[in-house]
């Protein structure tokens, strides 16, 4: 019985075949006596020295580096062809630089490649996009969750909340948030966003105070439609009943996640402001409102907050 054995991906080294470049040429060894040495099959042995073989004027020799070279150059030819071409590299790249998702990306593209291909892509630098220029890159480790009642409660809690707002049922219950640019006291965004179709509201306000934030959710009153608000437990939203005429729940303390929704809406400001930002304009924040509320999202199967307003 053979007492060789052949292992998957244990292929002859630079080593071996100068080995065998001595023991064929020199010493004028068998193929099968150089298998057995090498502890290979003697098929093996036979395809190599052909893969090797160099024509000279009097005789023909095995080189180990000719053979090196062509089974190097052979491995380049092996496995299917790769999708990646000039022009879906360049898809790719506008899309990140429009601070798209791969998800989103994708969709210009369905059934050319998945979406685990694009990733290997970037992590393997097949792509003019690095990692890092990905949106939200790197994960954090999920922090244990917990609830507990907030020490000055404004009014009414979250478990009071109807179940057609905590279902998505109804349009026009609203989530509601402060997104601060720097630390020191300057102006800030006062972001909404609606349960059911994603539309997103961002203003920007001149502090994270009851009274700024009171005085633009009455002038959005006179365009948008207020049935109910989700709050935090912010200072800033200490008086929201004196501003709005809808019911105001607020969530447990330490619980951002009760209102996850605007929390990622939030997210996606970021790819535009990042914390630390000095300045900006009302007019970049009405981009911004824009860019969002035309954004594909995958719950929707791709469809926008805007269509979603207009019954898809």
């Amino acid at each position: 019985m053979q007492d060789y054995y052949n292992t998957k991906y244990k292929e002859l080294t630079y080593s071996e075949r100068q080995c065998i470049e001595r023991w064929h040429n020199k010493d004028n060894f068998s193929n099968r006596r150089i298998a057995n040495l090498l502890n290979k099959a003697p098929q093996t042995i036979n395809n190599e020295i052909k893969l090797g073989l160099v024509q000279l004027k009097t005789k023909t020799k095995y080189l180990a580096k000719l053979a090196q070279e062509r089974h190097e150059a052979n491995k380049q030819q092996c496995g299917r062809r790769s999708k990646l071409t000039a022009e879906l590299n360049q898809s790719i790249m506008d899309g990140v630089r429009d601070k798209q998702s791969l998800e989103v990306i994708l969709q210009g593209f369905l059934g050319a490649v998945c979406l685990k291909t694009l990733y290997n892509w970037v992590e393997k630098g097949f792509l003019d996009v690095k990692y890092h220029e990905l949106i939200y890159p790197h994960y954090k480790k999920a922090k244990k969750l917990r609830k507990t009642n907030p020490k000055r409660p404004y009014g009414l809690s979250i478990e009071e909340r109807p179940e057609e707002i905590n279902n998505r049922s109804v349009f026009g219950h609203w989530e509601i948030d402060t997104v601060i640019l720097t630390k020191t006291k300057n102006a800030c965004l006062l972001t909404l966003t609606e349960r059911v179709t994603r539309l997103e509201i961002i203003r920007l306000i001149p502090d994270k105070s009851a009274l700024s934030v009171n005085t633009a959710l009455c002038e959005l009153q006179k365009d948008f439609y207020f049935k109910s608000i989700t709050s935090d437990n912010g200072r800033e939203f200490a008086k929201l009943s004196e501003a709005v005429a809808c019911p105001v729940y607020y969530c447990h303390a330490y619980a951002s996640f009760e209102r996850g929704t605007n929390e990622n809406h939030n997210r996606m400001i970021r790819r535009f402001l990042p914390k630390g930002t000095t300045k900006t304009t009302s007019d970049e924040v009405a981009r911004i409102e824009t860019w969002m509320n035309h954004y594909p999202r995958k719950m929707f199967k791709y469809q926008t907050p805007l269509q979603m307003l207009q019954g898809g």
